[in-house]
């Protein structure tokens, strides 16, 4: 994620910065598509947690920084619909103390 950041950070054309994150999009999707829509409702929680972890944003912070508030709030309702949230938080010290034991 590192390298697209860095990619980013240096465009200033809006057009351009679209390709680059298509583009990217599609790496992503072609890597990643089949072992995400195989998760259970529970295993997508806990990796929403894990990236907040990792990237100190939630995936709706994220996906608004990338795609748009309008996707952002498409994808957090049907984050809703399943139980979930996609601005959830992950506490090391709180309620995610489990978690970071493993």
């Amino acid at each position: 994620m590192n390298d697209i950041n860095a990619k980013l950070v240096n465009v200033s054309d809006k057009k351009k910065r679209k390709e680059i994150i298509k583009s990217r999009e599609k790496e992503l999707k072609k890597e990643f598509t089949d072992k995400l829509t195989n998760l259970s409702i529970y295993q997508g929680k806990v990796l929403m947690k894990l990236i907040y972890r990792e990237t100190g944003n939630n995936c709706y912070e994220i996906i608004d920084e990338y795609k748009g508030f309008i996707s952002a709030a498409f994808w957090q309702g049907v984050a809703v619909l399943f139980g979930s949230n996609l601005k959830q938080t992950y506490e090391a010290k709180g309620k995610d103390l489990e978690m970071e034991k493993m």
